[in-house]
């Protein structure tokens, strides 16, 4: 008789929330862009991401977007939608490699 591929059950259980307590306000030196406030965070509820229109999920780690002097027009982003702005825009700055 044919044995059954059990799944673990960790790999089954979704990820844990990040903690908003944890997160810093300091975005990584790569998302910061002249005109625009950025910070790191982990939101309670679930926001729309303007770059690939998808949700971003409550609880996973992401970069609020504020245009300086604009409060209204804040949008939270995927980092990875943020960094693609960033390059179709022409202001990606790749972070410094250690060597």
């Amino acid at each position: 008789m044919p044995r059954k591929n059990r799944r673990n059950p960790e790999y089954l259980r979704p990820p844990d929330p990040v903690d908003p307590s944890r997160t810093t306000p300091d975005a990584p030196s790569w998302a910061r862009a002249p005109g625009y406030e950025v910070r790191a965070v982990g939101g309670q509820k679930a926001y729309r991401c303007p770059g690939c229109d998808h949700e971003v999920r409550a609880g996973i780690a992401h970069l609020v977007v504020v245009p300086v002097g604009d409060v209204d027009a804040r949008r939270h982003w995927h980092t990875e939608c943020w960094r693609k702005e960033l390059r179709r825009q022409g202001l990606y700055r790749p972070p410094a490699s250690a060597e």
